[in-house]
């Protein structure tokens, strides 16, 4: 048998394995410019929430749900377009979603009584890179889709 080597600890490096979703959105957070333990609203073992100011008063909401079931894992983020009065809401929900048709890559949602840009994704194998091109197509599509909405129900600014 030969000589067995021994290294210095200080040598060897720990490297990770997969991909945690919690550090993959605190990556994309950074990279926003923004601090994660700054934006954290609600971490657990089983969900983690972040809000990102958008300015203009407006918050990006990112949401990790399932964090112990890496498999059923999913990332969601989403923006505020517009209040549904109760007046002339039968008005405006068939107007957004027919203008709603016209999105790409993300959807139109209805949470309490906000209109809701958002998507949802697997966390499986997904990147801070990915996480930034749906925060770009939700932002994008966002004063379009605003300025669509306006123009069909005839609002003035």
């Amino acid at each position: 048998m030969g000589k067995i080597k021994k290294f210095r600890t200080a040598d060897i490096r720990q490297i990770p394995g997969g991909k945690d979703p919690v550090r993959i959105i605190e990556e994309f957070i950074t990279r926003r410019g923004f601090d994660p333990d700054v934006c954290a609203r609600e971490k657990n073992s089983e969900t983690a929430q972040w809000m990102l100011s958008l300015g203009d008063g407006e918050e990006l909401e990112v949401l990790a749900e399932g964090l112990k079931r890496p498999a059923e894992t999913t990332i969601y983020m989403g923006v505020n377009v517009a209040i549904v009065p109760i007046r002339g809401c039968h008005e405006l929900l068939p107007a957004a979603l027919e203008i709603a048709d016209g999105l790409v890559g993300i959807k139109l949602s209805l949470v309490g009584y906000f209109l809701v840009l958002s998507a949802t994704l697997g966390a499986s194998g997904i990147s801070s890179e990915d996480l930034d091109y749906h925060f770009k197509l939700i932002t994008a599509q966002q004063s379009w889709f605003r300025d669509a909405l306006a123009e069909e129900l005839d609002w003035q600014s």
